[in-house]
């Protein structure tokens, strides 16, 4: 079964005649949990235009795929023909979101800020149908509320409700921090949702707090209290339960190039795909229990399809990544090797096998000798064959030489 290749077609199908409850399944299928999931099908149902906030703080320059899963759920919304505005938190970035986060975060000058917008429409252009959306700045309407209008919201939140947060309570117990304007944070969020009027606000599960707070804001201010649909938190491709994150050192980011991306969804755990494939894809119920059962039955190839679709995703055709598939397949399952994928050494006459490797300086010494020691070195074909063990202080010979499993040696 091509799972990629359904669920790329799929994801570049015009979706304005799908009908209500293919799509609400659909939308169903993609979130962690919701508040206010009947009234969407009521709306959904009625034919109107919905309302969808989509919130991004500029705290950085670069984003995660694990940021881009919210991003696929704002995209079924923008294909179904919904009105969506994609909010940069210029304002709120110089608070910081303080959800997950186990310190304050750093104030971040305008400068900063500006900077970090600058490639933020791009990196969610990859994935979003963002020339259909409406992308504001919430400076637009936070710069223009005075301070009545400010603390008459500050009223509609009590501090122990803000103080329920985990992450407040952690820092508090550690003895951190917690400032004022973080407690604010939600307040803002919700004249976000107040300036706009919106029906539904999109975000990942750790945005709940956020939202239910916004919700009270709206009810204050006599509007209809927005829906609130949240995504998983994407694991880290380390496999360890860790949320996915550049500093943990599990994260893919946006801007890698493709190839990269697709070998590094490769190493993800067998146990992991079902969540990889549901946070990126759309898929209705029969297909995600198909899917699981074909998990089961074939995990690498599910896996190889996986990183096929989401790569097929980024640039829009699913050739260029079918592509990379071969690539991948040809350099690490069939063991051929490319001249490009091999670090190039002269030879000197005489030289040992220790001597040649060491002088590109890609580990000590100490570390080269126990690959020796370990029988990790050996001749290799282009075809990636296997051939003799080199020995460290025998004569290096021209040719291909296979340092541990994947650092490839040109010996000329």
């Amino acid at each position: 079964m091509r799972f990629d290749k359904l669920f790329f077609e799929r994801a570049m199908d015009d979706w304005r005649e799908m009908s209500q409850d293919v799509w609400l399944e659909i939308v169903k299928n993609k979130l962690q949990t919701s508040l206010g999931f009947d009234r969407l099908e009521t709306l959904c149902k009625s034919g109107k235009v919905i309302k969808v906030k989509f919130g991004i703080d500029p705290t950085g320059s670069n984003i995660h795929i694990g940021h881009v899963v919210p991003m696929m759920l704002v995209n079924a919304f923008l294909k179904k023909g919904h009105d969506v505005s994609i909010v940069i938190g210029d304002f709120t970035a110089k608070i910081g979101d303080p959800s997950g986060r186990n310190v304050e975060r750093k104030a971040l000058s305008f400068e900063q800020i500006q900077e970090n917008m600058a490639t933020y429409k791009q990196q969610m252009g990859m994935f979003v149908n963002i020339d259909d959306a409406h992308v504001c700045y919430n400076s637009e309407w936070l710069d223009q509320v005075n301070p009545v209008e400010l603390f008459s919201a500050f009223q509609t939140i009590n501090v122990s409700q803000a103080m329920q947060r985990d992450d407040f309570r952690k820092r508090m117990e550690n003895g951190s921090a917690v400032t004022l304007a973080e407690l604010c944070y939600s307040v803002l969020m919700g004249l976000d949702s107040v300036a706009l009027a919106c029906d539904v606000e999109v975000g990942g599960i750790d945005q709940l707090l956020n939202f239910q707070q916004c919700r009270d804001i709206m009810r204050a201010k006599g509007l209809n209290e927005e829906i609130a649909l949240t995504t998983p938190i994407l694991e880290g491709t380390s496999g360890d339960g860790r949320k996915m994150s550049k500093s943990f050192g599990n994260a893919i980011s946006v801007l890698e190039p493709m190839d990269e991306k697709f070998g590094k969804l490769m190493s993800i755990t067998d146990e992991q795909i079902m969540q990889y494939f549901s946070c990126f894809a759309f898929m209705t119920n029969s297909e995600k229990v198909e899917l699981q059962e074909f998990i089961s039955e074939n995990p690498f190839e599910a896996k190889k399809q996986l990183a096929t679709y989401f790569v097929a995703l980024e640039s829009k055709d699913l050739t260029i990544a079918e592509k990379i598939r071969a690539d991948f397949e040809r350099k690490f399952s069939k063991g051929a090797i490319k001249e490009e994928d091999c670090k190039k050494v002269e030879l000197v006459s005489g030289e040992t096998w220790f001597e040649v490797i060491d002088k590109l300086n890609l580990m000590s010494k100490s570390q080269l000798r126990r690959l020796f020691l370990g029988n990790a070195i050996r001749k290799t074909t282009e075809d990636g064959s296997k051939g003799e063990l080199c020995k460290m202080d025998k004569t290096a010979e021209a040719g291909i030489v296979r340092v541990g499993k994947k650092l490839f040696i040109n010996i000329v």
